[in-house]
Formats: structure tokens, C-alpha cells, sequence
């Protein structure tokens, strides 16, 4: 895109603006921390926190809110649908750095299911009263332990080196709450920890979906054909404004240059603004999903922010080339085109449609693998591979237009397997005749 007629201080650039102020050295360095922390919303304060570091992030920890920490926790401490205990270890320990009564009260703060389900997990309770407690093995390196109330015997469960003792974490517990930490154990001591799990996953699921990761079924909607009719323009309906904010690890991709972000500066209507912003958060989470990737690695959560960019760049230029009105995609008469498209059809479908345009090249490559020289040289073991870099830069490149989302790869001589989506009708373009070139090549 090289059209400069859109000025910078649109709605949109403001909103992006907003957003990167509130990156994670910055926002340490305000002067109400307690107030910036506040304004936060919940996926931005995750990302904010894992941006700098939980060694860090102490001072922000702190000002969280339940449901910001809650976020924090659904997010990170869940591997599909097992709960990761070392990962909560990793949080719990950072609120240890301050001291018990932080730490007890990040604890009390989750979901009372969560904090049933952690103690489910390292600990085993009994009530030397009524239950048949077995003898204490001599060469377990932790003894048992007492609870302060001397109502409870407590074991040892995990194997994991946790770096917070969760013997440490119910004293500073009972510290902290004595009532509230005997409930907790008697609970855990009654009921199944499977039932635990179960409860605990269905009411995290729930929370993800309400900030847009949904379901892998759902998600994979990405990778599915649009619908070929072109759909009503939307009403405008109001929006839950605490759902539209772009966290800073999604909004630095939507500076650069594209078709999609020559559009969104042509929105003058902030509400209208707000929901495009709000289904690109969503568009992002689900791909997220569909990716398989987790949203502990910042920077793999930009590559995927980058391939929605892209995606629906392509998907915007693609509905535009089967308009009869021509002109190159980097004009503002195609951005103003392109904004229209934005009052018709939500993001998700722009995804589908950007996703569907690369389906023709994806279908030449494996046409390409049918012809039996081709197919010996992809299948090439490694070890009798050419060393040289331009073979490894091609098979890179085959490999990524072979994939669930055909991507493009084998641009970068340093890290050949680096991929990224294609943003526009030219690097398709570019990509046919680099593959037929290869093919000759090694038909030949």
C-alpha cells in the first residue's frame, strides 16, 4: 500500500495510539498504577503481564482484580482440558514475591472451583478423627503436615517441583482466612477431584468463549469456504463497550500498511469502530484456537495477529476484484471500496473469504506432488537432501502452501520454515509462478 491520502490522526489510529500506551514498562511507570490497572481489560492485562514477565509484573499483579486475574488464570493455566498445575505454581509464586497475605489473597481471589481444584491436585486431606489414614512412608523427603487449627492431616500429592510449597501457600491461607481455608480443605477433602476438574473446565470454558476463544469445532470455521452470497448490510446495534478494547499484542500488527488498515482509518463512527475492533479481537482468539497455539508465547500470538491481518487484507482485495470497478488495490477509491465492504460483512467472513482465495494455489501444489519426480524430491529424507540453501528455502515454501491454511514460507534464507499469510492477490500471483518455475525445474 503506498496511497498517503488518509491522514494518521483517524479514530482508528487514535484507538491504536491508546492501546500501545498501555504496553507493560509504560504502564509500570504511571502515576496511579492502581487506576491504569483498573482501566485494563481482562485479555489486556494477561497480555501485559506475560509481555514483561511475571518476574516483573509484581506491582500489576497486585492491582488485578478478580476477574482480571481470573482471565489470567483461564488463559494460562490450562493445556486443553487439563489443568496445569506447575503453570498456577508459576503465578502463585509471583505473588509470594511480596509476601503470605498478597499471596493469600491472589488465592481467595480465584474461582472457589480453581482454588478447590490446585489443593485437589498437590494435596490429600484427612481427618485423623474419621478417616484411616495410612502410615507416613519414612522416605518421603516432605513429611506431613498439620493444619494450624489442628483439624487436618495433610500429604503430599504431586510430583512436580513447585517453586511455592503448597504446605506454604495454606499457611499463609489460614494467615490470612482461618474459616475460609478449613472450608477449603474440607472440601477438598470430601469431594472427588475428577468432579472437581470436570466443574472447573465447564466453568473456564464458558469464560473463554465470553472473550471470544471458542471452541476448536467453532474455530475451524476459519478454514471453511464463505458463503457466495453477499449478506444484508448489519444493524447497528449497541455494543458492550467493556469487549472492544485491542490489546497491544494484536494492535501492533494493525499499524503496518494494509488494505484492511487503509479501511478501518476511513471509519469515522467511533461505535462503529469499536465493533470491527471487538470482532478482530475475536477473529484473532479464534484463530488462536484454530492454530492450536497457546497465549503464554507473545510473540507467536503476533504471528497469528499478523496472519488475521493479512487474511482479511486478502479477502477484502479478493470480494474487491469481483466488483466490476477497477483500479489497484493500494488506492484510496479501492480503501474507500474496501470500508464499504467492512459495513457488509463481519471479519470472520473476510478471514473465510482472504482464506478461500489461497485454496487454488494450495490445490496447484498438491497437483504439482502427482508428478512423480516432484514427489521424489519432496519426499526426500533429510539426510539425502541438497545442502544448499535454495533447496531448503523451496521445500519450505511447498510444505507451507500443503498446510491446513496454505501460508507463505521460504523467504528467509537465515529461518527458511518462517511463515506468514498472504496479504494480497500479488503474492499469490508470485507464488504460482515460483511454483510452476519449480516444478519445471525439477521435471525437467
Amino acid at each position: 500500500m503506498t496511497d498517503n491520502n488518509i491522514i494518521e490522526l483517524t479514530p482508528f489510529r487514535a484507538d491504536l495510539t491508546r492501546t500501545l500506551t498501555r504496553r507493560g514498562e509504560r504502564l509500570l511507570a504511571s502515576a496511579d498504577l492502581a487506576a491504569a490497572v483498573a482501566a485494563l481489560e481482562p485479555l489486556e492485562a494477561y497480555y501485559i503481564v506475560r509481555e514483561i514477565g511475571l518476574d516483573q509484573a509484581l506491582p500489576i499483579l497486585i492491582e488485578l482484580s478478580p476477574e482480571q486475574l481470573e482471565a489470567c488464570v483461564d488463559l494460562d493455566c490450562w493445556s486443553r482440558s487439563d489443568f496445569a498445575v506447575d503453570s498456577l505454581d508459576e503465578w502463585l509464586t509471583a505473588f509470594a514475591l511480596a509476601d503470605p497475605e498478597t499471596l493469600a489473597r491472589a488465592f481467595f481471589s480465584l474461582d472457589y472451583v480453581v482454588q478447590l481444584l490446585f489443593l485437589a491436585q498437590t494435596v490429600t486431606v484427612y481427618d485423623p478423627d474419621t478417616d484411616q489414614v495410612p502410615p507416613e512412608d519414612e522416605g518421603n523427603e516432605t513429611p506431613r503436615a498439620t493444619t494450624p487449627d489442628g483439624f487436618y492431616l495433610l500429604d503430599l500429592k504431586t510430583d512436580l517441583a513447585l517453586k511455592t510449597h503448597p504446605f506454604n501457600l495454606l499457611d499463609a491461607l489460614y494467615q490470612y482466612d482461618p474459616l475460609a481455608a478449613h472450608r477449603l480443605l474440607s472440601d477438598v477433602r470430601v469431594d472427588l477431584p475428577t468432579q472437581i476438574e470436570e466443574e472447573a473446565l465447564r466453568f473456564r470454558n464458558g469464560r473463554m468463549q465470553d472473550i471470544g476463544f471458542v471452541p476448536p469445532e467453532e474455530a475451524a470455521v476459519l478454514f471453511s469456504r464463505p458463503a457466495v452470497r453477499q449478506p444484508l448490510p448489519r444493524p447497528q446495534r449497541p455494543i458492550d463497550s467493556a469487549l472492544t478494547r485491542l490489546p497491544s499484542v494484536y494492535a501492533g500488527p494493525l499499524r503496518e500498511t494494509t488494505l484492511l488498515q487503509q479501511a478501518l482509518s476511513l471509519i469515522t463512527d467511533q461505535e462503529r469502530l469499536s465493533s470491527l475492533e471487538q470482532e478482530i479481537v475475536w477473529a484473532i482468539n479464534s484463530a488462536i484456537i484454530a492454530y492450536g497455539e497457546k497465549t503464554q508465547d507473545i510473540k507467536q500470538i503476533t504471528d497469528i495477529a499478523e496472519r488475521v491481518r493479512d487474511t482479511v487484507s486478502l479477502g477484502l482485495e479478493s470480494l474487491l476484484a469481483k466488483q466490476e470497478e477497477g483500479g489497484p488495490p493500494d488506492s484510496a477509491a479501492a480503501a474507500a471500496r474496501a470500508a464499504d465492504l467492512l459495513e457488509v460483512w463481519c471479519i470472520t467472513d473476510l478471514f473465510r473469504h482472504g482464506f478461500a482465495a489461497t485454496l487454488g494455489l494450495q490445490q496447484e501444489a498438491r497437483q504439482a506432488l502427482s508428478e512423480p519426480r516432484f514427489r521424489a524430491w519432496y519426499d526426500l529424507t533429510e539426510a539425502n537432501q541438497s545442502d544448499e540453501s535454495g533447496d531448503r528455502l523451496e521445500r519450505a515454501f511447498v510444505t507451507a502452501l500443503l498446510g491446513r491454511h496454505p501460508l507463505r514460507s521460504g523467504f528467509d534464507p537465515v529461518k527458511a520454515e518462517d511463515v506468514k499469510a498472504f496479504a494480497c492477490l500479488a503474492d499469490i500471483d508470485a507464488a504460482q509462478v515460483r511454483l510452476k518455475r519449480l516444478v519445471a525445474h525439477i521435471c525437467r
